[in-house]
């Protein structure tokens, strides 16, 4: 049963907002005193890097583990809830967010998005084309790519209106849209509003005042100089203080130390969290994601199978100094090597290569373009979304890619074989796999498997990280493919030492 809500929506008092980024703490808010009603319709207003997405961002939680958090001081509650550093887990389903780069998630059609959040919201998915209706999208495209911008913002909006929050929030809603698009996005967002069953508090973080001017009830003003959250010339909306000078400085190594500990620890998160989250709770998306990681490398691993067993069979056999002799024996190391050590190691290799980038690419732009920051507000775990099925795909694939790669490897260095020597099946298969024993398939396997899941746990580590530019996340993908095949390396060689020692 959802809370009963606060007579007002917002609270703060002696409230300061300040965050930390390079080695410096960036004031927001200082020393304000405000009441804000619920149920009201108001706009946050200010020039460009006055704080108004930060305080946004407050308000939601949505700030990054890996990343200070915002630095609180004096007293702020939202819907009743006291909001210190940590955010309340009580507010996730009281509180909703548009934010300025939609966050819809690309996979899914327009009306499964809305669907999504719906299960979320503990929702019937067949109210969907409802709410596409109520936000004038009555008959959705296939794709999102199909979207206008226009079109983006009314499925955020029917999203956001899944989970009947208390307290909505937009971020730019306007922009990027031509003037009659802004007004009816405005009028759209008002509507709905008014629209509500439950008594809605609606804060519209804008630069388009015009849009908006005559639908708000007030205007708060955020002034960057004097750190201020002030009423406009509209009328009065609550109280506002200031008091005292914020400090701005902060010793660079203290922050390049908490940076270390942040990561760490984050790192240490996704490992627990890729064994805690590792029972699937998105059962399509895990198998769909599977096939397709079985699917896409299998072929390419299969051609380095079959390239490094014909050709280490060659030149093992060619440049045999006894010209013939120990044939066999010399076939019997080769497929030692092969089998428990150098294809293993390979399909980790390419394994890594091939699908650890792509899905750091695709889950860094995710990340950059706000869809992770979408799934926190409709209340679904990243890690149930992303990781989980990561896990699952490449500690499945893995052994099954290692297999592959090992039976091309075994063709190949059975024609290999047969053209050098002319000597029957029989003979290759006796001497190729006569050391290959069950401990050797047993540990071939422990390493699949336990690669597959760091590779997974990294890859994800390094995707959900902070992204503020499309280099962040190329940097995240080349740093995905060096890691992971490190991680690969090192797996394969410590358990090969174990194995033979």
């Amino acid at each position: 049963m959802r809370a009963q809500s606060a007579a007002n929506a917002i609270e703060l008092s002696g409230f300061g907002l300040a965050y930390r980024r390079a080695g410096r703490q960036l004031v927001i808010l200082h020393d304000v005193g405000l009441e804000l009603a619920a149920g009201g319709f108001y706009l946050l207003v200010g020039g460009s890097g006055s704080g108004k997405s930060t305080l946004l961002r407050f308000l939601t939680g949505l700030w990054d583990a890996r990343e200070p958090p915002p630095r609180v001081s004096g007293v702020a509650r939202i819907l009743g809830r006291r909001v210190r550093s940590h955010y309340p887990s009580g507010l996730r389903a009281r509180v909703a967010a548009v934010l300025q780069d939609e966050g819809l998630l690309d996979e899914l059609s327009p009306r499964a998005n809305v669907e999504l959040a719906l299960r979320a919201a503990g929702r019937s998915p067949k109210l969907a084309l409802g709410l596409l209706s109520q936000s004038g999208l009555g008959d959705p495209p296939a794709t999102v790519a199909q979207l206008s911008g226009g079109m983006r913002k009314r499925v955020a909006v029917a999203r956001a209106l899944a989970l009947e929050p208390e307290l909505m929030l937009f971020d730019e809603p306007t922009a990027g849209l031509d003037a009659e698009s802004a007004e009816q996005v405005a009028a759209l967002l008002h509507e709905t509003h008014h629209a509500a069953r439950v008594p809605r508090t609606t804060i519209v973080v804008t630069h388009d005042i015009d849009a908006f001017h005559a639908l708000a009830d007030r205007i708060l003003e955020i002034d960057p100089e004097n750190h201020t959250l002030a009423e406009s010339e509209t009328g009065p909306i609550g109280r506002t203080q200031t008091a005292g000078s914020p400090k701005l400085d902060e010793d660079p190594a203290l922050y390049g130390a908490r940076q270390v500990l942040l990561s760490s620890a984050a790192l240490g998160q996704t490992m627990v969290e890729a064994l805690v989250r590792l029972p699937p709770l998105h059962l399509r998306l895990v198998a769909r994601s599977v096939v397709r990681y079985l699917v896409e490398p299998a072929l390419f691993t299969v051609l380095a199978g079959v390239t490094i067993g014909g050709l280490a069979t060659f030149f093992s056999l060619d440049n045999n100094p006894l010209e013939g002799a120990f044939t066999s024996e010399l076939l019997t190391g080769v497929g030692k090597v092969l089998v428990s050590v150098l294809v293993p190691l390979m399909a980790g290799f390419f394994f890594t290569a091939r699908m650890a980038a792509g899905a750091a690419a695709r889950i860094g732009t995710m990340k950059r373009t706000n869809q992770v920051a979408a799934l926190q507000l409709m209340g679904i775990r990243p890690a149930d979304y992303l990781l989980t099925p990561l896990v699952w795909s490449m500690g499945l694939a893995m052994p099954v890619i290692t297999a592959a790669g090992i039976v091309g490897a075994a063709l190949s260095s059975y024609l290999s074989y047969r053209l050098f020597t002319g000597a029957s099946a029989y003979g290759w298969v006796v001497s190729f796999f006569r050391t290959v024993e069950r401990e050797d398939i047993r540990f071939i396997l422990l390493k699949a498997v336990i690669s597959g899941f760091l590779v997974a746990a990294l890859t994800y580590h390094l995707a959900v990280g902070p992204k503020r530019s499309g280099r962040d996340v190329g940097n995240a993908v080349n740093s995905c493919i060096v890691l992971g095949m490190v991680t690969v390396l090192l797996v394969h060689s410590v358990l090969t030492i174990v194995e033979f020692t």
